[in-house]
């Protein structure tokens, strides 16, 4: 079980996840979450930075879909509109459902060439690891959450020492784990 919560790589924000860094592990798919990951938890506008990641790799040919377990699907459904990106509202990550809708969504055969984005070990990492696809763990946007997040953010802070993961060097250069964690 341990090593289904073992991200793949964990950086300190989407940004650093640049359309060459997709390329180098053949990335072409990505799926993200939307809360603390591209935007502040229950924002409705997502902040400039998230906003020209998206534009640099959809004009770089990337396929994006948000994945977000929230539940208030109009608000996903305006953050898509607003920005031209399909979307599953109330995923219910970490099961495989709704990284299958999303995949549909997107018209992708297979999880080959698929990475889940996402700010939480047990929603986010665990299900891209069940799904089959490759798992980014970003440092969350805001300390401002669901208070069972926050319970749960020690917990896996404790475990992620456990595993041997060090959290991203700096807000602007983050670290990729490596090791067994494809042996998941």
């Amino acid at each position: 079980m341990a090593r289904r919560l073992r991200p793949d790589a964990w950086v300190a924000g989407v940004q650093e996840l640049t359309p060459e860094w997709l390329a180098e592990r053949g990335i072409d798919t990505v799926l993200v979450d939307l809360d603390n990951t591209l935007a502040e938890w229950k924002a409705w506008q997502l902040p400039a930075g998230s906003v020209s990641w998206l534009d640099r790799l959809r004009s770089d040919g990337i396929r994006v879909c948000l994945l977000s377990n929230s539940r208030k699907p109009s608000r996903v459904r305006h953050l898509a509109d607003a920005h031209r990106l399909p979307y599953v509202a109330w995923a219910g990550k970490p099961r495989r459902g709704g990284f299958r809708r999303a995949l549909a969504h997107l018209g992708a055969a297979s999880t080959d060439g698929v990475a889940m984005v996402g700010d939480q070990l047990f929603t986010d990492i665990y299900g891209a690891r069940r799904a089959g696809v490759y798992a980014v763990l970003v440092e969350p946007l805001s300390p401002r959450e669901f208070a069972g997040t926050k319970l749960l953010r020690r917990f896996e802070r404790w475990l992620l020492t456990r595993l041997g993961m060090r959290p991203p060097a700096s807000p602007d250069r983050g670290r990729e784990e490596t090791g067994d964690a494809d042996k998941g």
